[in-house]
């Protein structure tokens, strides 16, 4: 089936509170109605048209129209049944999503039919009853899991792994290996709901490590070393301690052992087409002696490649426009990366010139740690742990070689690792104090615990990616407008490593599709989607008449292999 934006696309924009007992309780009573109703409804008309067909003989006319009658109320019940599989399907994302976001609704958990337990099927029925410990370890996970909430809610996380340890043991156990495997059948797409249920999943086992009191004692002790965290909070902001513990461990790993990456960072280099080459060196880099870190820095811009020459276009650059120039990078790779900014020079009626920018982010480029190449997933341990990043480095860097004035107008745009770098960027104090951000745009990011909150964001994600559930929270807020495509049929890029779901080229596709319908429709998010689109051409000045040119930035670590 085609994909369809006007039925396959969910917006929220601005802040908003989601009842999930009500969504719970709307979806079980749609799949007891639907098991009572529907299937004895089928079996009434199968069984009247074997009637009609055993009579067929005996009164062909009449039996014939008979046959035919039921046939279409059979075609018209199975197409009531899909609209109604569809509307139990947005139910269950929607309360799996927010369910852990708005710290309640674990007794649900209980309730067969509902969309945090089985579903009301033989295979669902059974896997509650047979599973491991059955319904005993289902009811011990919601007494856990409804104690968290309300010690949560009273900022007190910690007191229901005081007061039943080896209990809440028990259950964190049992939420990480649900964790796995549904983190494991969202990857195949076995099932659709395992999308939303592992991002819940994930979100509760990062509140059974917040409620550790040791855990809880780490990541204070982190509270001067920006890590960005919010110790109270039952996203996966509580593992940015553990980010952070691992990024450095992840980095001595990469150094002691050259398969595993090329050796500790001693900084970056950025270099334009023009040939204007810096360096910025990091802690380790200022405290080594200069003559090796100038060996290593030649070393490294030997290894360079040449960066691409400057491209021009003219109009307006929508959102799908930057993340399609994501795309059309093809200088990074695991040994170096690569950034384009966006230079927009627009005149206005009154004849006066105006500038703005739009810095384009890569995602990641090499899942090992300590790589030649800063796009790594040293890179996202970092992003992940609100740290400072040889990413974020050269991303600066960047943004000075091109020229981007004090005050003028910069939107951050990123796809999945990028999309982290463009909110934490768009949250830097630094970056805020020197430029006027106005807009962040990204496509398949985890970035509910690190995006501005003041700096309006469009971010889009795709329910069969699993990466912007990483989080385990919903991106949302005054300033943010969160799309969601529902496309679990997704088509792949021949020339696109990643899985299909989390293909940038097929994030493009549905972006633009979904902009055309959002100009000519009359639904409401749809309607929020277009007017989020039109506040940020308007806060990058953007005309049909602007005329851009992207410049293109070759990153890479200095490092000691």
């Amino acid at each position: 089936m085609a994909f369809d934006p006007r039925r396959d696309v969910t917006v929220n924009s601005g802040a908003f509170r989601v009842d999930v007992d009500e969504l719970c309780a709307a979806h079980t009573l749609i799949s007891g109605e639907e098991a009572l109703s529907i299937v004895s409804a089928r079996l009434a008309l199968d069984a009247a048209l074997g009637e009609a067909d055993a009579v067929s003989g005996l009164i062909p006319e009449a039996s014939a129209r008979l046959a035919s009658a039921i046939t279409g109320a059979l075609a018209a019940l199975n197409s009531l049944e899909t609209e109604i599989d569809s509307l139990r399907w947005k139910l269950q994302d929607t309360a799996l999503t927010y369910a852990n976001a708005e710290n309640g609704s674990s007794l649900w958990e209980l309730v067969p039919g509902s969309p945090m337990a089985p579903q009301l099927s033989a295979r669902g029925l059974g896997t509650m009853v047979m599973g491991p410990a059955g319904l005993a370890l289902t009811g011990a996970s919601a007494l856990v899991h409804g104690a968290q909430d309300a010690s949560a809610r009273a900022g007190v996380p910690w007191l229901p792994t005081l007061l039943m340890p080896g209990l809440s043991s028990l259950v964190a156990e049992k939420d990480l290996c649900d964790t796995v495997i549904d983190g494991l059948l969202f990857k195949y797409h076995a099932d659709e709901a395992s999308g939303a249920r592992f991002q819940r999943d994930l979100g509760r086992f990062a509140l059974d490590v917040n409620s550790l009191p040791a855990f809880r004692g780490v990541a204070q002790s982190l509270a001067g070393l920006g890590v960005s965290q919010d110790l109270n909070s039952t996203s996966t902001q509580s593992a940015s301690g553990v980010a952070a513990l691992a990024a450095p461990l992840f980095a001595y790993l990469g150094c002691v052992d050259l398969h595993l990456g090329h050796g500790l960072s001693c900084g970056i280099i950025v270099r334009g087409a023009d040939g204007d080459t810096r360096v910025r060196t990091n802690g380790l880099g200022s405290r080594i002696p200069s003559r090796f870190l100038d060996a290593r820095t030649r070393s490294a811009l030997a290894a360079m490649p040449e960066t691409a020459p400057d491209t021009h276009y003219d109009g307006v650059t929508t959102s799908a426009d930057a993340i399609e120039h994501i795309t059309e990078m093809h200088g990074g790779d695991a040994d170096n990366g690569e950034i384009a900014i966006e230079e927009h020079v627009t005149v206005g009626e009154d004849g006066a010139t105006t500038r703005s920018w739009t810095v384009d982010i890569r995602g990641t480029q090499s899942f090992w740690i300590g790589q030649s190449g800063p796009q790594d997933m040293t890179t996202n341990l970092q992003g992940v742990a609100g740290m400072n990043s040889d990413q974020l480095d050269a991303i600066k860097e960047a943004m000075n070689a091109a020229g981007i004035a004090p005050g003028e107008a910069v939107e951050f745009a990123g796809h999945s690792q990028g999309g982290i770098m463009a909110a934490q960027m768009a949250a830097d104090p630094s970056v805020r104090s020197r430029y006027n951000v106005v807009s962040v745009v990204t496509a398949g990011s985890p970035t509910a615990t690190i995006a501005p909150s003041d700096v309006p964001v469009l971010a889009y994600e795709n329910s069969g990616d699993i990466v912007p559930g990483l989080d385990g929270n919903a991106t949302r807020g005054d300033n943010v407008t969160t799309v969601m495509f529902h496309d679990y049929e997704a088509t792949c890029h021949a020339d696109d490593p990643v899985p299909c779901s989390h293909s940038a080229p097929l994030y493009v596709d549905e972006i633009r599709s979904t902009l055309n319908a959002a100009r000519a429709s009359s639904d409401p998010g749809l309607g929020a989607l277009a007017a989020a689109e039109a506040r940020r051409t308007q806060a990058l000045g953007l005309t049909p008449g602007t005329q851009t040119t992207i410049h293109h930035y070759q990153t890479r670590r200095i490092t000691q292999g």
